[in-house]
């Protein structure tokens, strides 16, 4: 659309070029051709406006000067090509050079008014110099006008572009938090599948006088090793790079401090000793911490069952001076690992999920051949620690 516009004032400047050159030239005076030129160059200089304003709108009151002077009379044309040059220059230069501009027009007037001769010298210049400064109090209106209205198409575009980044911000946030939950729960238990699976299949008598029952398990396992590899497909395209920060807590229930019992009880059925848990019994903290919390647990869990199966693990949640504390140690297993495909993904969420409260993760081997997770969670508003019961 500017474009178009600049174009059609492209067309116009031409055409009155053309009218003001006809215009002189039929006037019939004296060095009426050299006028004419004159008057035609003072509108195409315009053209060179989009570079240069100020000299394009200098030079186009220099050059009516020049025509003024060699035919001191000007006709309808010539007058009405005056105010449009008053008017251009208001719409072209920024406020400061259109004053200038309009200075030179100024001089320009008072030039012509003094070379004609004409007994009302003074009232004329001033009639002409008021219709002129309407003329070019317009354009600089227009200008104005024009510039307000292209900064609110900016800012309209640039709401519409954050309206996008927000909706996409929000559409990973939601894939993460899918990733997550995915993983925590479907990818926790299908491992416990394949390792329960494994284990009653290395119950059963070694005289294969139960090979239906082998079958069967066999390919219970297969399948949970099949379903965990497209979990981990399905993780890969769902899982960003970054997350952000944590939103409303879901009104679906979700597992907290008080479910941290019955997850132990699961991890001991699938070949664990947990050999000590304190866990917190009253502490009352947000939802969305209480879930991650018991994210970090269960997945460290997970990763004692894959990598070190009969390992004896010892868990402690402590909430405590503005934060919460979570400690999950293991010892070297008794077994070898066996750990199904889809796993690596364990440390990285629960770096996310401490990530998301500003928390931190410190998870490697110890010297006995075992590994330690260390899950920080700071809390903004400082929870008395409760009684620790044993279990």
């Amino acid at each position: 659309m500017h474009l178009i516009r600049a174009r059609a004032l492209d067309a116009l400047l031409v055409c009155l070029a053309a009218g003001g050159a006809v215009s002189v030239a039929l006037s019939g005076a004296r060095d009426a051709g050299l006028a004419a030129a004159l008057t035609a160059l003072s509108s195409l200089v315009f053209l060179a406006r989009r570079w240069q304003p100020l000299a394009a709108t200098v030079a186009a009151f220099a050059l009516i000067t020049g025509a003024l002077a060699v035919v001191p009379v000007l006709t309808t044309f010539q007058f009405f090509g005056i105010l449009a040059t008053f008017a251009l220059a208001g719409a072209v230069n920024e406020d400061r050079e259109a004053v200038v501009g309009w200075g030179a027009g100024a001089l320009m007037l008072a030039f012509g008014t003094w070379n004609s001769g004409t007994a009302g010298g003074v009232a004329d210049f001033a009639l002409t110099l008021a219709f002129a400064s309407t003329m070019w109090g317009a354009g600089v209106l227009v200008r104005h006008r024009t510039r307000d209205t292209r900064v609110a198409v900016l800012r309209a575009e640039q709401a519409e572009r954050d309206r996008q980044e927000q909706a996409r911000l929000a559409v990973a946030e939601e894939r993460a938090r899918i990733a997550r939950e995915l993983h925590d729960v479907v990818s926790h238990g299908l491992s416990v599948v394949v390792l329960q699976t494994m284990a009653a299949r290395a119950g059963l008598p070694a005289d294969g006088s139960a090979p239906e029952v082998d079958r069967h398990l066999e390919a219970v396992e297969e399948v949970a090793r099949e379903s965990l590899g497209e979990m981990r497909r399905m993780l890969g395209l769902l899982q960003s790079d970054d997350l952000a920060p944590p939103s409303a807590t879901p009104s679906a229930p979700a597992p907290g401090l008080r479910s941290l019992p019955a997850l132990l009880d699961r991890a001991a059925a699938a070949g664990l000793s947990i050999t000590a848990a304190d866990l917190p019994a009253d502490a009352v903290l947000p939802a969305s911490l209480e879930l991650s919390v018991y994210r970090v647990v269960q997945e460290a869990l997970t990763n004692v069952v894959k990598h070190a199966p009969n390992a004896a693990v010892g868990v402690a949640v402590t909430v405590d001076g503005g934060q919460v504390v979570v400690t999950v140690t293991n010892g070297a297993g008794t077994v070898a690992p066996d750990a199904p495909e889809g796993a690596g993904h364990g440390l990285v969420g629960m770096r996310q999920r401490t990530d998301l409260f500003g928390g931190t993760l410190v998870a490697g081997p110890t010297p006995d051949g075992g590994f330690a997770v260390t899950a920080t969670f700071p809390v903004e508003d400082d929870v008395p620690a409760p009684p620790v019961p044993q279990r």
